[in-house]
């Protein structure tokens, strides 16, 4: 055996699967695996931006590698690639060198540049209709969102920075909100601009913050965590500036009310938010499919909750359940990691509009209203990852039980 090669292949694995955006634990257990699959132990380190690997090597010193890891985007499609590649290597445990050119020669399907404009402009508009606005409203919104898009594409090609980034495009969207609502192309602003805003809302970071905690990695965890309070901080000064802007050029027109739409419109238009988002997390096939069909699970499971008497924080926390348990399931059916399906299916919950609101009551030195809304996000915030954290603790512990019965170690079932 080769352990300097097993080391470099342990790496290559690590290094894809966070390039692609997978959890902290994730990243960890694929590689203690394989490395047991090899019959090596070994220590695993990994934070958002770095990854650590030691063997313990027979009559031999330990060995160690340390790799940085730059800045990334979000590939599920690849996350799932890279999942069921580490199973396969797992069971086969190939020469080292054969399993890392298996590793460099997995295909990254990417949507092409129309595609993903389209995904923009259907994520914005969706979400623009979900969260009370009309059709025209929708319009704006998903002009908004393609703008946005452009702008994060980029400023991604630049490799700036994420609060530069967010500032810069969180200005832009609700300033060309502002402009359409001024010509009188959106009768509701707010509504373009939340559904716009969505595409900046970290989601993604706050779900694997939540899920690097619940599995103990806290340094993980936290990293995201204050990475998504920064992102939250630069919206907030991106959209106030845009509105004092707007202001000072001109008296912006009061936006409409907001449409309390029936429950099938609500979730059509959840549907094709969902389906913008699955696209740019860049997943492809019937997954699709299945992420928009769990937005529309969560969102009905929440309304429900809503009709039967519950206050919003609890149907928010009754519906991330109901999400996690689906993504969970979906998982052991597909054999692929829950997250692709929690990610998108969770969107609908993710407070855009409370955070919107919250920043404009500050922007308006209304600092009663701002407490109050920041709390009540902060609130809706912690129930949805409440919610998370039960249903992958309790399927977390009947995995371990079950690989115990059989008498498998934990560490080297499959994930």
């Amino acid at each position: 055996m080769d352990y300097d090669e097993l080391l470099e292949l342990a790496m290559e694995l690590g290094y894809q699967l966070q390039m692609c955006g997978a959890e902290t634990y994730r990243v960890e257990e694929s590689i203690n695996r394989l490395l047991n699959a090899y019959g090596v132990q070994g220590e695993v380190f990994a934070i958002p931006n770095s990854l650590i690997v030691s063997m313990d090597i027979p009559n031999e010193r330990p060995r160690t590698r340390m790799r940085r890891i730059p800045y990334h985007g979000t590939d599920l499609d690849s996350v799932e690639q890279f999942n069921g590649l580490c199973r396969r290597l797992c069971a086969e445990t190939p020469p080292p060198t054969e399993a890392i050119e298996q590793i460099k020669a997995v295909k990254k399907h990417v949507f092409p540049l129309p595609a993903k404009i389209g995904a923009y402009f259907c994520a914005a508009a969706g979400f623009t209709v979900f969260s009370g606005g009309n059709l025209l409203d929708g319009l704006c919104g998903g002009i908004c969102g393609v703008v946005t898009g452009l702008l994060v594409l980029f400023f991604d090609n630049l490799k700036t920075n994420t609060f530069f980034k967010t500032i810069a495009s969180g200005f832009v969207l609700a300033f060309l909100a502002y402009c359409l609502g001024g010509i009188g192309l959106a009768d509701n602003v707010d509504a373009a601009i939340i559904g716009a805003l969505m595409l900046l809302v970290p989601g993604l970071l706050f779900t694997n913050s939540v899920r690097d905690i619940i599995y103990g990695d806290i340094n993980s965890g936290v990293n995201r965590l204050v990475e998504v309070m920064i992102i939250a901080v630069a919206l907030a000064m991106g959209t106030a500036a845009s509105l004092h802007l707007s202001r000072f050029l001109w008296n912006p027109a009061a936006a409409g009310p907001l449409h309390s739409w029936p429950l099938w419109i609500q979730c059509l238009a959840c549907s094709i938010g969902s389906l913008g988002f699955a696209m740019l997390f860049n997943i492809h096939g019937p997954g699709t499919l299945l992420c928009v069909l769990g937005g529309i699970f969560c969102w009905s499971s929440y309304s429900l909750a809503l009709y039967l008497g519950c206050t919003d924080t609890m149907g928010f926390f009754i519906a991330a359940m109901v999400s996690s348990l689906y993504a969970e399931i979906m998982a052991r059916i597909r054999k692929y990691p829950a997250t692709s399906y929690l990610i998108v299916s969770i969107f609908s919950l993710i407070p855009g509009g409370s955070i919107y609101f919250t920043m404009d009551h500050m922007v308006q030195g209304n600092l009663a209203a701002f407490s109050q809304t920041g709390l009540h996000t902060i609130a809706l915030a912690g129930s949805l990852a409440v919610g998370i954290l039960l249903v992958s603790t309790a399927f977390r512990m009947w995995g371990v039980w079950r690989y115990r019965k059989k008498g498998i170690p934990p560490q080297n079932a499959p994930g």
